[in-house]
């Protein structure tokens, strides 16, 4: 009797096998193996939350943006500034595009801060805006040349040319050259000392030299400017005067002779080319 009871608990449990079990949501189905895994729609490398292909700055996190605008730190152009800013709307943000900056030479009233110190007794004067460089009678005149930098920001100086309309052309040479030099000592010491002062008149054709050029006769006048691009020092130099005065020296440096850049009050171009960033 217990060999028919043993049997029917068998079948019986062959038979329950074949039924779904009532906890399966679909009886039909088959467990799920890696083949049958559906592919990760928005695949994200960086973990940054942003799709790969939405991703605005791939390998880096986009949610990081500093300056707020828009633009992930990882892929700024111009960190600290908005890359968004493109004026001209030739896809470079403004902030990495280099800009030209022209400032003409310091004049406070009437008066130009310019002019001439010399080694002998000549005498010094803030109202005499001319600017002899050269020898002549047995003095050396070393001329100077103050632009007021107020107002201006950059990040980067990358050019710096000086432009000078020259007045008169008075030597046996055919060519001569000028050159220029930092100046150590305060643009307003320069422009306000009287009397002579050969401290000051060295400082103006000694020192670092930022560059030179050849003038003659035929550079006489508005139309022919005499330019002088100067070196990486003077951009240098020009970085650090943002927001004060920028002075130049001027020296001939062959004797006799002289050239002159105004001759007096008058108004002359004089003024500095500037490349740079924002």
């Amino acid at each position: 009797m217990r060999s028919w009871l043993s049997l029917a608990l068998i079948l019986g449990g062959c038979a329950s096998a074949d039924k779904p079990d009532p906890n399966q949501q679909n009886p039909d189905a088959k467990p799920l193996t890696d083949a049958d895994t559906t592919p990760d729609a928005c695949p994200d490398t960086d973990n940054d939350g942003a799709c790969n292909a939405v991703d605005k700055c791939a390998g880096k996190d986009d949610r990081m943006d500093a300056d707020s605008d828009t633009i992930p730190d990882g892929c700024e152009r111009c960190p600290g500034m908005d890359d968004r800013i493109d004026a001209n709307m030739n896809m470079t943000p403004d902030c990495a595009e280099l800009m030209t900056r022209t400032i003409d030479l310091k004049k406070v009233g009437t008066n130009f801060w310019r002019g001439w110190h010399a080694n002998t007794s000549a005498s010094h004067s803030t109202e005499n805006d001319n600017t002899i460089t050269g020898t002549t009678g047995g003095t050396i005149y070393n001329t100077y040349y103050v632009f007021s930098l107020a107002g201006f920001t950059a990040t980067t100086i990358s050019e710096v040319k000086l432009e000078l309309e020259m007045e008169s052309y008075v030597s046996s040479d055919a060519t001569e050259v000028i050159s220029l030099w930092d100046v150590t000592t305060p643009a307003a010491t320069v422009e306000q000392t009287a009397g002579v002062n050969i401290a000051i008149h060295n400082d103006l054709g000694t020192g670092h030299k930022y560059g030179m050029a050849t003038v003659s006769s035929a550079t006489v006048g508005p139309a022919n400017l005499v330019s002088f691009t100067l070196d990486m020092q003077a951009n240098t130099d020009v970085k650090a005067k943002l927001g004060s005065d920028f002075i130049v020296g001027a020296h001939l440096d062959a004797t006799p002779g002289y050239v002159r850049f105004s001759a007096a009050a008058e108004a002359r171009i004089a003024r500095l080319v500037i490349k740079y960033l924002p």
